[in-house]
């Protein structure tokens, strides 16, 4: 009698547990389910103190890294996209990086330290609303010469898999 309702009981649990399981997948993934599908034009300060909108990378193959200086894993890829610029800005790449830091001092500091040849500018809402506010670091956005996102990477950049899209958008 026992046995019948412990499995009655196992079963009904486990079901609760995939339910649960389930919606605790479906808002993980949301934020990149509302991932717009170009980028909106947005103004944001460089290191700096400067103020720069994302106009000014209209018709260039743009990366745009979302990164701060506190996570291990936007540290973690720093070498790899190092690489791809050094690799393929002579072929029109622009690298664009949004520092996620608590302040400018901290994102020029971040900059500074990492010897950053490319811009990187604070975070504000305007811009974090562009680019469809991911609630994730890092994450990076490769954009091709007329604003379309061709690739989001979230977490630490796939070198063969970015390589290839820009391959493909720079030829």
């Amino acid at each position: 009698m026992w046995s019948k309702s412990y499995k009655i009981l196992a079963i009904l649990g486990s079901l609760i547990f995939l339910v649960f399981l389930y919606y605790q997948y479906r808002e993980y993934t949301r934020p990149f389910q509302e991932m717009p599908k170009t980028v909106a034009n947005f103004a944001a300060l460089d290191v700096s103190g400067q103020k720069t909108d994302y106009a000014r990378e209209k018709g260039y193959a743009t990366l745009i890294v979302l990164s701060a200086s506190w996570c291990p894993a936007c540290m973690a890829e720093m070498p790899v996209l190092k690489k791809l610029h050094e690799e393929f800005s002579p072929k029109g790449l622009n690298i664009l990086m949004v520092s996620e830091d608590d302040n400018l001092k901290a994102a020029a500091r971040f900059k500074a330290a990492n010897k950053m040849p490319w811009t990187v500018v604070h975070w504000n809402y305007e811009l974090m609303t562009a680019l469809g506010n991911p609630r994730v670091i890092p994450v990076s956005y490769l954009v091709n010469g007329t604003d379309d996102i061709v690739l989001i990477e979230a977490g630490i950049l796939e070198e063969q898999r970015i390589r290839a899209a820009l391959e493909q958008i720079l030829e």
